[in-house]
């Protein structure tokens, strides 16, 4: 009986003395985020992480970052959202309308940035009934067709300053027997022949008509659309100025080992090329826009880091995350802290055309839906089968935005 009394006694002081010095919290897990972007190729993607490891210098957070091709992106987030789900904390998209489309499952992020530094054009696209959903972190300008130098000195051949010029030189081009083409075509996603087919809506119809279509105010069965910016282009179609469309970045590297004259591409395939040095760009003969393409930071509602996935949007939105990257090259910061002189002179020649014409919106990206897809399916059409215009544009405006 005593000792029973004994044992009793203690533990009950053990379970007092234990109670005394309290169970320690559960370990928490240190922060970790995902980043999805669509940047695949091997100098955006080395680009990018160094602005992210910056990021996580100055912070301490860790972030993975992923790299998708645009059909997984597209898929993956709707579909990922609506079982309330992410496999992202930070998304970088370019697409304005898509992440409209999306902002039920975005976190707002007007507050994590100061909208004095960026133009209403950059943040207008992405705001829905008051709310800032994407922070402006890339730009991309789409100035015009880059070319060797080395390869147009050899050639004796010069940029053209007027359309007749332009299509001059794709003549002579042609008569270069080592050219597969005048005009290197990408594709394996949409969106290089949407660019280039922006290219001429802009610099044989005005930057005004690229507006003028996105807002629905104008079809494009229209004559100013069919006949002063399509016939052109199916004419030169037509000639066999431009390749067979092949894998984007595959065509860049042909263009870089002289397989093709030249190629309608962002600045971003300054980066990509074997010497910086030697490439450069002639815009549109005459044009009076470019195409500036945002690249937006959102953060979804299903982070489980929403603090820190804040924190690195905020940072991505500054003058300071913006400037390591523009210095590298191949990119433009939408952010107007950031001085020209950073830029390579590739990238700043760039960076100084487009301040002296208007800038406009990525028209598909701007409209997005079932016009995106429709217009990118329409265009692969139209480069093998240049004759089936009418019906490619009467398919076009069928999706195409209407006044309201």
């Amino acid at each position: 009986m005593k000792n029973r009394v004994f044992f009793v006694a203690l533990a009950l002081v053990l379970a007092l003395s234990l109670a005394g010095l309290g169970c320690p919290d559960p370990i928490e897990p240190e922060p970790e985020l995902t980043v999805y972007t669509l940047w695949t190729e091997e100098a955006e993607r080395q680009a990018f992480n160094a602005v992210l490891a910056e990021f996580e210098d100055q912070t301490g957070i860790q972030v993975t970052h992923t790299a998708v091709d645009t059909d997984t992106m597209l898929v993956t987030f709707p579909t990922a959202f609506a079982a309330g789900t992410s496999p992202a904390d930070v998304v970088l998209a370019p697409w304005s309308a898509w992440i409209v489309d999306l902002s039920g499952h975005l976190l707002p992020v007007g507050e994590l940035l100061d909208e004095d530094e960026f133009t209403a054009a950059h943040l207008d696209p992405v705001t829905e009934a008051g709310q800032l959903y994407g922070a402006p972190f890339k730009m991309a300008g789409k100035p015009g067709f880059w070319y060797k130098p080395s390869f147009f000195a050899t050639h004796d051949l010069t940029p053209p300053a007027t359309y007749d010029e332009f299509v001059e030189l794709l003549a002579d081009l042609d008569e270069i027997p080592e050219l597969e083409a005048p005009i290197a075509s990408g594709n394996g996603v949409g969106w290089p022949l949407s660019d280039q087919v922006e290219g001429f809506i802009i610099g044989l119809g005005g930057y005004q008509l690229q507006l003028d279509l996105i807002q629905g105010t104008v079809a494009w069965t229209d004559d100013v659309v069919r006949e002063d910016v399509f016939g052109p282009l199916v004419d030169l179609l037509e000639a066999g100025y431009f390749s067979v469309p092949d894998e984007w970045g595959t065509q860049v590297e042909q263009l870089d080992a002289e397989v093709y004259g030249m190629m309608w591409m962002g600045d971003w395939i300054i980066g990509m090329v074997e010497d910086s040095d030697d490439i450069d760009f002639f815009p549109f003969p005459q044009t009076d826009g470019v195409v500036g393409a945002i690249d937006y930071a959102i953060v979804t509602e299903y982070t489980d880091w929403p603090d820190e996935a804040r924190e690195l949007v905020s940072f991505l939105a500054t003058s300071e995350a913006q400037e390591i990257w523009a210095e590298i090259g191949g990119y433009l910061a939408p952010n107007a802290e950031v001085p020209l002189d950073i830029y390579p002179p590739a990238a700043r020649s760039v960076a100084e055309f487009m301040l002296t014409v208007t800038v406009v919106p990525d028209l598909d990206d701007t409209i997005g839906g079932a016009f995106q897809s429709t217009f990118w399916d329409q265009l692969k059409l139209l480069w093998v089968n240049p004759d089936l215009v009418d019906d490619v544009l009467e398919e076009i405006e069928e999706d195409a935005p209407q006044p309201a």
